[in-house]
């Protein structure tokens, strides 16, 4: 039985994807920095790691076969102050780190390392229909900068001759949780609620899709590089939303736009780079792998399952 370690596994993205490993037969190691958490069985065991003061666990990663690198404080959860933007950066850049750190100085078998970064690589759409390859440029916003400080700090894990893939996720789109969650609270009082105009690009991935693609990234030798991980169909943020409201409603439902600026007062640099701006990505490099979504397009079928 091969052995996984999930960085930031307590998550949303994390308790799913440590769901479908252990079906798929895996063993499963949460690094977690709740102390709290000290549960362990056949196949998940969670252990505490402080990528601040450097403390990771030395046995979990000599068992190792695969590390899949979750950790990162939450963009949209807290207004952008400028402590919470160094934590934003901290959070992702000392876990990476570490985990370097400790792939050089401890024995391991490790295969593979599979991290984590975000479109906000690319900034806000600079031409109209057109979506953001893997080889293009990272923009200038705040979000940009993070994306490019969390990719360089694990591609050192290359110069220890493992392999390492980066996805680059969209919106990763749950039922009860998360991004969609927020669009789509309004929905329960019959109102659609769009913020701003309501026409910003989400490139966006069923959570489903995007287990599966770390699951493919474990599997497929041939998986290494930068991918995006997003669906086939960037939409509106107005779209995403009234196909899910039509699907609940029909035309039964209330539209409800929320002005820019309101948004802006409330979240400052946040509404900018991420509520406000469009950012459309491709996932054809991903598909020329072979890898099939499952939900490749908001449709019934999708939205039955959000």
């Amino acid at each position: 039985m091969e052995t996984v370690i999930i960085t930031g596994g307590t998550g949303t993205v994390g308790k799913q994807l440590t769901k479908l490993l252990i079906q798929e037969g895996f063993q499963v190691i949460l690094f977690t920095r709740n102390p709290k958490f000290n549960q362990r069985n056949d196949t998940v065991q969670y252990i505490h790691w402080d990528p601040n003061e450097k403390r990771i666990n030395s046995d979990a990663i000599k068992q190792a076969d695969y590390i899949i690198n979750l950790a990162g404080a939450s963009i949209t959860d807290k207004r952008w102050t400028k402590k919470r933007r160094q934590e934003i950066i901290s959070s992702r850049v000392n876990s990476s780190e570490l985990l370097v750190e400790a792939l050089q100085r401890i024995p391991n078998k490790v295969k593979a390392v599979i991290s984590t970064s975000a479109v906000g690589w690319y900034g806000a759409d600079k031409e109209v229909d057109h979506a953001f390859s893997e080889n293009e440029e990272q923009g200038t916003s705040f979000l940009s900068w993070t994306c490019k400080l969390w990719e360089d700090c694990i591609k050192p894990v290359e110069l220890l001759h493992k392999r390492v893939v980066i996805l680059r996720l969209g919106v990763v789109f749950t039922k009860n949780e998360g991004a969609l969650k927020k669009l789509t609270q309004s929905l329960k009082y019959r109102m659609a609620t769009y913020i701003g105009s309501g026409k910003q690009v989400i490139s966006w991935i069923h959570i489903t899709d995007l287990c599966h693609l770390y699951l493919a990234a474990i599997r497929n030798p041939n998986l290494s590089g930068i991918y995006n991980a997003v669906s086939s169909e960037p939409l509106s943020q107005k779209t995403i939303i009234n196909r899910i409201a039509k699907q609940r409603f029909g035309f039964l439902y209330l539209p409800l736009f929320i002005p820019s600026f309101i948004i802006k007062f409330a979240m400052g640099q946040m509404a900018d780079e991420v509520l406000l701006t469009s950012t459309t990505a491709s996932n054809q490099k991903i598909l020329q792998t072979g890898f099939l979504f499952k939900y490749p397009t908001l449709d019934e079928e999708c939205i039955k399952n959000l």
